[in-house]
Parts: C-alpha cells; structure tokens; sequence
C-alpha cells in the first residue's frame, strides 16, 4: 500500500486581518513569504509568495481575535485546490494551505510598551541583571545535585 505526504511549512507576515465567520469556526487570512537574492550582477532581487490560509474552529477562533495585518506567524497544514464559481459566473481554481497548527510569532499586542525586556534565549532573567544566584543560594555553575 502506497500513501502520500502533503505538508507545508511556512513562516511570513499576514497581508490582512483575518476573516470569518462569528463563532470562528472557518477562519480565512493570507500570509506573504517573500525571498531574496542577488542576482549574478549583484542587483537585489525580491519575490513574495501569497498563500492563501484557512484555519478551522479553536485554531480560526484564535486567528480571528489574536491576529492582524502584518503579524509574523508560522503556518504548517496541507494543501487543497477547490473549484468555485465567481460573481461573473467564471469558473476559478483556489489552492489552499489548511492549516494544523498556526504559531503566532509575534509578542500580544501592546508588546512594546513591557516594564521588562525578555531575556535572551538560553539566559535566566537574573543573570541579565548581573544577579546569578537563584532563590536557593546556586549558581548556574553549581551541580544540580
């Protein structure tokens, strides 16, 4: 028995808010991936890729309330074409990403305005502060025993 694997993976800023209906349960947004390079003369050239995403119930609801134009998010689902007719009467194909899991790669909203910076990766907060000892007394040096 032979299966196949559709799975997408991508990081990059909505476009739009997004939109759907109340209870949140179809959610639809766009996200821009765009990537760079120089060409062999040394111009800088840019591309972006729109795709278009559809979240489903809790996953969309979030979407929906948390999200906005211009927020970095990643995106893993699968994709899916689906044929629909337009207002003119036009036949048009759609390939979208459904979306598994969106991870909001933005800090909330009114982010910048924090009391506290946020640690660096892999530092404690005290150890920015030049305090290196935890409430027992240790070091990270210390063993853990």
């Amino acid at each position: 028995m032979s299966q196949g694997l559709n799975k997408t993976s991508i990081i990059g800023y909505l476009g739009r808010n997004p939109e759907g209906n109340d209870s949140g349960t179809v959610t639809r947004f766009s996200v821009g991936v765009t990537e760079r390079w120089k060409t062999a003369d040394g111009d800088d050239k840019e591309h972006t890729e729109w795709f278009r995403v559809v979240a489903f119930n809790g996953t969309g609801a979030a979407c929906k309330e948390f999200l906005s134009r211009g927020n970095r998010v990643y995106v893993e689902g699968r994709l899916r074409s689906r044929t629909y007719t337009n207002r003119d009467g036009e036949e048009r194909t759609v390939t979208e990403l459904l979306a598994q899991s969106v991870i909001f790669l933005d800090g909330p909203r009114g982010d910048d305005d924090r009391e506290e910076p946020r640690p660096r990766p892999g530092k404690p907060r005290d150890a920015e502060r030049g305090n290196s000892r935890d409430a027992d007394g240790l070091t990270a040096d210390d063993p853990p025993f």
